[in-house]
């Protein structure tokens, strides 16, 4: 019995001493975090989720995935933000770092199904989760109407403009130039021919019309958003005219 209550006794005393070295990590990565000295910190923090018989702390991780952000070690930092959105730790604010962190390995359909994820999740505050979305599909329709890739962009630019935020009028902007655009290169074309070929000029005049149409639809949706925006007025005026 004796003998029994020793081998107790020792296994508190580990147990404690665990427990105790576990809370100086914890300690040490709290006070590099506040000296800034971001690589440190990472180190205590994860010293203090790898030790035995911890219990995983929120905040801890949440400052983690920080910490790992900082230091640019994006694959951490997408872990543990990860973490403490399961957690519904800053959830938020979580997911957007996420997505950020996502977006420096370019893993980007993974980023969209964050930033996704994160606003079904935090309805009261999504707005910046909205917005980063939004700007993704504005950014990468911009790319790919330099790439010349028009039914890409047109894609994204449509999907951007799905998105309540501070850029849907910049989206709807968007789409709306890019069909104008398309038109213009139609009539481009045509132009030469109107005298030799008249009828091919006629088909692609029509062709050409029903892109400026849908530009003009388009526009029409920014203004009402942004009323006061001189280069979607000058737009709509510049196609109006070439659809009299």
């Amino acid at each position: 019995m004796k003998k029994f209550i020793l081998i107790l006794a020792v296994c508190l005393s580990a147990v404690g001493v665990f427990a105790q070295k576990a809370a100086q990590f914890k300690n040490e990565g709290n006070v590099a975090l506040k000296s800034k000295d971001y690589k440190t910190a990472l180190e205590c923090y994860e010293k203090f989720l790898g030790a035995e018989d911890t219990i995983e702390d929120a905040a801890l991780v949440f400052n983690s995935g920080y910490c790992a952000i900082k230091v640019k070690d994006y694959a951490k930092a997408e872990k543990y933000f990860g973490m403490a959105a399961e957690k519904n730790y800053k959830a938020s604010t979580a997911y957007r770092y996420k997505a950020i962190a996502q977006k420096n390995q370019k893993k980007f359909d993974e980023m969209v199904a964050t930033l996704t994820e994160g606003i079904a999740a935090c309805p009261t505050k999504k707005t910046k989760l909205i917005s980063a979305l939004a700007k993704h599909y504005l950014l990468q329709g911009q790319k790919a109407q330099k790439a010349d890739k028009f039914e890409v962009a047109e894609g994204l630019y449509k999907k951007a403009g799905d998105v309540k935020s501070k850029l849907q009028a910049d989206a709807l902007f968007s789409l709306g130039t890019l069909y104008y655009n398309k038109g213009a290169k139609i009539m481009q074309v045509a132009t030469p021919v109107a005298n030799t070929a008249p009828e091919k000029y006629k088909a692609e005049s029509v062709k050409a019309k029903s892109y400026f149409q849908k530009a003009i639809i388009e526009l029409n949706k920014a203004k009402v958003i942004a009323p006061t925006r001189e280069d979607v007025t000058a737009t709509i005026a510049t196609i109006k005219g070439l659809l009299k």
